[in-house]
């Protein structure tokens, strides 16, 4: 290769080299959701969240993970965990639970978080309780082995929310996730970047799969945000749930 032809293509590496870094973050660590509200992009596969990953719901979140990796959408989906469910289901007491969470993070699932112990609307709260919450929930991640300073993204409970609690979250660049919309700390502004959050899978009877179908086809194509599919274990696990999944990530693949 002639030496000027050499330093035009060890200029595009390292130019494509810090174009990457600069779009997925440091540690070779790819976030479509954060691509996505950072350059408002157009893009159109989906985000997954998975609320309540708990212990309490193990069997079921293998299910879900086997539609999941069938579409390679491994990496656009949020585990939202709940670290001490109902007061019941610590993390902490399940070690196999817990290398279950780092072998899908390892697949490039993204580890979240979601809630202390999911009674009631528990962020709907004063500001000295969500802190109290949210350091008790970060030592337990931690001691689990996780990094906290990987956890980017927050879906409060029932998506109730107080303002003192979204001032803890923000003030930590928590980005809080809603029903509707998202709110992202930006420089010593606060973003609101309005969603398309659907969720066709809370218990669905099997006869009512096609007309799930349709709408979610519907909704999809029509969107004028970025379009998030929420899920439940158990609930996506019961009737035709999986069933939708499997069609929903099979439509919306590139």
């Amino acid at each position: 290769m002639k030496k000027p032809h050499y330093f035009i293509f060890l200029g595009l590496v390292l130019a494509l080299s810090i174009l990457f870094t600069v779009t997925f973050g440091n540690n070779n660590e790819v976030d479509p959701l954060g691509y996505a509200l950072n350059s408002n992009n157009t893009i159109k596969e989906p985000i997954i969240f998975i609320h309540d990953v708990s212990p309490k719901y193990f069997n079921e979140l293998k299910d879900i993970e086997k539609i999941i990796d069938k579409y390679n959408y491994q990496d656009r989906t949020y585990l939202f965990i709940i670290v001490n469910h109902a007061n019941k289901y610590n993390l902490k007491n399940y070690p196999k639970f817990v290398e279950y969470l780092h072998h899908l993070e390892s697949k490039g699932y993204h580890i979240e978080y979601h809630g202390y112990n999911h009674i009631g609307e528990e962020f709907n709260c004063n500001k000295s309780v969500a802190e109290e919450k949210l350091n008790n929930s970060f030592k337990i991640i931690k001691e689990c082995g996780f990094n906290t300073k990987k956890i980017k993204y927050f879906i409060p409970p029932r998506y109730k929310i107080s303002e003192d609690a979204k001032e803890v979250f923000l003030s930590r660049d928590i980005t809080i996730i809603t029903d509707h919309y998202i709110l992202k700390k930006e420089n010593d502004s606060i973003k609101k970047i309005l969603i398309t959050n659907r969720e066709y899978t809370w218990y669905l009877p099997k006869d009512y799969l096609e007309s799930a179908k349709k709408l979610a086809k519907k909704d999809y194509e029509s969107s004028k945000y970025l379009f998030c599919l929420s899920i439940h274990p158990k609930a996506v696990n019961y009737g035709g749930g999986l069933e939708f999944l499997d069609y929903f990530l099979n439509m919306t693949k590139k």
